[in-house]
């Protein structure tokens, strides 16, 4: 075990937690598996992996405006259902995938529920044994099932299995209607949750810079 997993162990605090919102998974998986098919390579981006792409862009971050809907979106209508909810404001929208055998190692965001912008994630296929690191614990949800974590903690995303693993990605604004899908365990103590996570990622940083990753 890792300093700062160490760290989260002791400290009680909830690192993740699932969505009070359900998702058609049959409708999901059925339009991924057409964007899967139809999308054209120049629209899907690879960043450090090896087995293929990596990520696929359905709305796409703009830091002074209104984010950029993608052609993706138009072949995943269940997501832009979603997407088009009322009661919060989406700044990005992406499809995560992992190839075979991959790990995307120890870092960590500014994103949780206890910050300005929250990720929220909704698996689309999850081989056995892929799980995502959040300190000490290691988080799978089943197809479907939206969750989010804190990601200011160190996590890392491993995927041991021949399958890929593919998620949808949302960044959210933190709004009390964002957060009422959650428990709320999960943003409590923002002051001590901050402490925790300067404390860890400096362990991070340490562990690279001494060339232990």
């Amino acid at each position: 075990m890792h300093p700062w997993q160490e760290l989260t162990r002791d400290s009680g605090l909830a690192l993740h937690g699932p969505l009070n919102m359900a998702m058609d998974v049959a409708a999901l998986q059925a339009d991924f598996a057409t964007l899967d098919r139809d999308l054209p390579a120049e629209a899907r981006g690879s960043f450090g992996g090896t087995n293929g792409w990596t990520s696929v862009p359905l709305l796409d971050r703009c830091l002074d405006a209104a984010p950029v809907v993608m052609p993706g979106l138009a072949m995943m209508p269940s997501v832009a259902a979603l997407l088009a909810r009322v009661d919060w404001r989406v700044r990005a929208c992406h499809l995560l995938r992992q190839g075979p055998g991959e790990i995307l190692k120890w870092h960590y965001d500014g994103q949780a529920l206890h910050l300005e912008e929250a990720r929220i994630l909704i698996p689309i296929a999850v081989p056995p044994a892929a799980v995502t690191w959040i300190g000490h614990e290691a988080v799978a949800y089943p197809p479907g099932q939206g969750w989010a974590g804190d990601f200011s903690l160190p996590h890392q995303v491993e995927n041991p299995t021949p399958g890929q693993r593919v998620v949808l990605a949302l960044d959210v604004d933190v709004t009390p209607a964002v957060a009422h899908l959650f428990p709320s365990a999960l943003s409590a103590e923002p002051m001590r949750r901050a402490q925790l996570a300067q404390e860890c990622c400096n362990l991070v940083r340490v562990w690279r810079t001494t060339g232990e990753e």
